[in-house]
């Protein structure tokens, strides 16, 4: 068996009926490109698909918070069933963003990027108040999130699957 790390080279003899093999030695270096990459640019533009996506909530833009997110997006919240797909999502939280106001803030902790996909892990807060008035009903003082993000063919970045949840946990039931 070849090693590896090893080149081999077949060559057929005049009658192209038996072959050998030969061991090359010495080292080949291969350069492998691709034409506009710029990683930190990359990074820089799933970090602000974070930065709009807190801006959308804080401003109520159900249209923009969707638009950050691909048709298939997999949305999968604590203590809840999961969303597939765009409009499923819609349907989900439309009657959130009808209902109450949002105020939150998202902090990247690691983004990277390979080709085309990339993900980042994140803290956030967040709080949601009625628009009616009365108490903030749900708060988020501590909350943590890795999301997957796709470029798209513009070039441009959504995201395609997002986990999030709290680090504190639930209150306890007496």
């Amino acid at each position: 068996a070849p090693e590896l790390g090893s080149l081999y080279l077949a060559q057929a003899n005049d009658t192209g009926t038996d072959s050998t093999v030969k061991k090359l030695q010495g080292t080949i270096t291969l350069y492998v490109t691709e034409e506009n990459v710029d990683v930190e640019a990359d990074i820089a533009a799933i970090e602000d698909v974070l930065n709009q996506y807190a801006l959308a909530l804080n401003t109520g833009d159900l249209e923009l918070w969707l638009s950050l997110n691909t048709d298939d997006i997999v949305k999968m919240p604590p203590n809840a069933p999961a969303s597939f797909g765009k409009e499923q999502l819609r349907a989900n939280m439309e009657p959130a963003f009808d209902n109450f106001t949002f105020e939150m803030a998202i902090y990247p902790e690691e983004t990277q990027v390979d080709g085309d996909l990339g993900y980042s892990w994140c803290t956030y807060t967040v709080s949601m108040t009625p628009k009616a008035g009365g108490e903030t009903i749900i708060s988020e003082p501590d909350g943590k999130a890795l999301g997957i993000y796709k470029r798209q063919p513009d070039g441009s970045w959504k995201l395609s699957h997002d986990c999030y949840n709290s680090n504190v946990p639930p209150p306890t039931v007496e």
